[in-house]
């Protein structure tokens, strides 16, 4: 077992990659499948997201730009 936390971690898999955005699974699927977050990286058979990817697209989430 893997004792880092996320915030450690510069990759995850998607079960982790949805608990940052408080997501399940199948929707976090749909989201990527939708582009509203970023696309997996693929490192041999293993699909991963990196970190700093997902956290940059969640602040971009929770401040979005504002049209005057």
């Amino acid at each position: 077992m893997n004792d880092m936390t996320t915030e450690q971690k510069i990759l995850v898999d998607a079960e982790e990659a949805a608990a940052l955005f408080s997501m399940g699974k199948s929707t976090f699927w749909r989201e990527v499948k939708n582009k509203n977050v970023p696309a997996p990286v693929k490192i041999g058979g293993l699909t991963r997201w990196r970190v700093a990817d997902l956290r940059r697209c969640a602040a971009d989430l929770a401040n979005p730009p504002t049209t005057a």
